[in-house]
């Protein structure tokens, strides 16, 4: 016979305190002698695999490759925590507009896709801590000096944007005093910079550093200044949604990212994905 750890205990108690002792305790109801969540919690088998989703149109996050192989950062810290935390990993693609109706109608563990940090998903799904921040940078050309960009040294400056972007409403809220010249794509708020209609370019740091490091760019700007986080406007940044409530898989993925993180890998994988520093 298998005795559970509260009926080991008991024994004990009879044979040291005696048989009055035990009789008072072995006659106690059974319904307050049954573990308690937690420790049902800690007994429950250990996790063997991480089913993962995510989408195949966001470079370079995750992507097919041109030999038709899923790939990206996304992929490869997958497969890094899948490692770290010793299961096998499962990873499937879903449209993007369809990531989360696949979540909660299939058996998947978590979404790894860059879901936004936001109302209506926080209010369907629950996330990790993030594990990348998504800030705003200025850009300027090379060849043309600037002064660090600031509110006072930006007064009377042309300055590009998206139009009716959060970058554009930033400029507005904090750099009062600028010449905002708004753009109905990136690709013209770039060509602006690049020509020198612009004196300064705003924008997301990622897809500014992918300009920049890329042909297009031709290496004629760099970037400038500090970058800026307000997550009123710029969002919380990168994490991993997991169903409602699931507490124990939140806190061993944020174990393993941590663990990443400081065992270098982390890092590793920012540089094999991301060709300049965007912080």
């Amino acid at each position: 016979m298998i005795f559970s750890p509260f009926q080991t205990w008991k024994q004990k108690l009879c044979i040291f305190g005696g048989v009055l002792f035990c009789f008072f305790v072995l006659s106690t109801p059974l319904s307050s002698q049954q573990a308690t969540p937690e420790t049902k919690e800690d007994t429950a088998p250990l996790r063997t695999q991480l089913r993962f989703l995510t989408s195949n149109d966001f470079p370079p996050f995750n992507y097919y490759d041109e030999e038709g192989n899923l790939s990206g950062f996304h992929i490869d810290l997958a497969k890094a925590i899948c490692r770290e935390l010793r299961v096998k990993c499962d990873i499937r693609v879903s449209n993007w507009d369809a990531l989360k109706t696949t979540f909660k109608n299939r058996d998947y563990d978590a979404i790894i896709a860059g879901l936004a940090i936001d109302k209506n998903n926080i209010d369907q799904l629950d996330f990790t801590n993030s594990y990348m921040r998504l800030p705003a940078r200025f850009a300027i050309l090379s060849n043309r000096p600037q002064p660090t960009p600031t509110p006072n040294n930006l007064y009377g400056k042309k300055v590009g944007v998206i139009a009716q972007s959060t970058h554009d409403s930033y400029l507005k809220r904090f750099f009062k005093g600028t010449k905002i010249t708004r753009f109905s794509s990136q690709q013209q708020a770039t060509s602006a910079l690049q020509t020198g209609k612009v004196d300064y370019l705003f924008g997301d740091a990622i897809s500014l550093m992918f300009w920049l490091n890329g042909s297009l760019s031709k290496q004629c700007c760099k970037f400038t200044g500090k970058a800026y986080w307000d997550e009123n406007y710029f969002g919380q940044g990168l994490a991993i949604a997991i169903a409602k409530g699931d507490m124990r898989l939140r806190i061993e993925l944020n174990e393993a990212i941590q663990t990443l993180r400081k065992t270098g890998q982390f890092p590793e994988l920012m540089l094999r994905y991301f060709p300049m520093q965007i912080y």
